[in-house]
């Protein structure tokens, strides 16, 4: 079970990161801890439609309508992924 719901929404701390997308794939570092991430293309989508204010839900919608995707995975794969880049110190939760 997820830490974070449907509702959670969650802002980029731009102070702590740099990111470059190149290719359909965003690149991200860490700046407090000089880590580097690469996302593929859904988890680009994702990170570019973080901006504050869309919850998990509006995320999901956003990869089901663009990938015809089922709503239920994209949930899971929504919250998973919010909760490792959390984790990371990319996001924060609103």
């Amino acid at each position: 079970m997820s830490r974070f719901s449907l509702n959670s929404s969650f802002a980029k701390d731009s102070d702590q990161i740099i990111e470059r997308v190149v290719a359909d794939e965003a690149l991200l570092i860490n700046l407090t801890n000089g880590d580097y991430y690469s996302l593929d293309g859904v988890g680009t989508k994702i990170w570019e439609s973080i901006d504050g204010k869309r919850t998990v839900e509006d995320l999901a919608n956003i990869v089901t309508e663009e990938y015809n995707a089922d709503k239920d995975q994209v949930v899971a794969d929504v919250l998973r992924l919010v909760g490792q880049l959390t984790d990371e110190g990319l996001l924060i939760a609103l």
